[in-house]
């Protein structure tokens, strides 16, 4: 991921410039070509003119290029020039080296949908590296991409509950660990979408807490109560892994 700033230009205020540029913004974030919701967009007055600088996270350092925009962006994007409000150019500050970096593989033989309440960046990793790779590069259309941030926002909500304890913790934990919850029944149909618009294997990553270390090394898949437990852990995180149900997950932490 990769910090940047992005500079927008104005000739009027006919309409409130900063809603127009929150506008494009969130067509740039359901694109995925920016990461996160809470981001600043400052004012800046000189002597011979005035302009918006918004801070951005970007998950690769061309993510704000053209080439990138889907549809909806674009439309964004003229409808605000049209309003005096124009997308200048962007600059690229640095690296960011609190936060995951993207894929560098531009193939992969599978995907994972797969977050935590620590991730901010796309939910489809790449099989192959486990990197996530930005959603602009994944075939979907504008609802399938709105689908899965929405998803990936309860999922995180679930898991910050279950992690912090007390209220809805029981309940939260079910919602990302059961196969058959209403949160992993919405998260496996947006996984199965993925792989037949991009004709590669999606798997459902599901989350398992447990003590009893026996029961743990020896659950088979909850779907299908075929096996699933890997000879290897991949990448040192799933244990488990079902080809036929598309379904991965991790050995308890408790039994690690």
């Amino acid at each position: 991921m990769y910090q940047a700033i992005a500079h927008f230009s104005y000739q009027n205020f006919e309409r409130d410039p900063v809603t127009l540029i929150d506008c494009v913004l969130e067509e740039w974030r359901i694109n995925g070509q920016i990461i996160g919701r809470e981001i600043g967009v400052t004012h800046h007055q000189s002597d011979t003119h005035s302009k918006f600088q918004v801070n951005l996270a970007i998950p690769e350092q061309d993510s704000l290029l053209p080439r990138w925009n889907s549809e909806e962006v674009n439309e964004m994007l003229d409808q605000a020039k049209k309003h005096g409000v124009v997308f200048e150019y962007f600059e690229l500050v640095g690296r960011d080296y609190n936060a995951v970096e993207s894929s560098n593989h531009h193939s992969a033989d599978f995907y994972i949908l797969y977050t935590t309440h620590l991730e901010s960046c796309s939910s489809i990793y790449n099989g192959y590296d486990f990197c996530p790779t930005p959603l602009y590069k994944i075939k979907a259309d504008h609802d399938l991409y709105r689908s899965l941030i929405h998803w990936q926002e309860n999922w995180q909500a679930c898991d910050q509950l279950q992690i912090n304890g007390g209220a809805l913790e029981q309940h939260a934990l079910a919602e990302i660990s059961n196969y058959d919850s209403e949160l992993s029944l919405q998260g496996r149909a947006l996984a199965q979408q993925i792989e037949e618009q991009n004709k590669i294997p999606t798997y459902y990553y599901l989350y398992r807490l447990g003590k009893d270390e026996e029961i743990e090394h020896n659950r088979r898949c909850p779907s299908c109560n075929g096996e699933w437990k890997l000879a290897e852990p991949l990448h040192d995180i799933f244990h488990f892994k079902c080809d036929k149900c598309r379904l991965i997950s991790n050995l308890s932490w408790e039994v690690q």
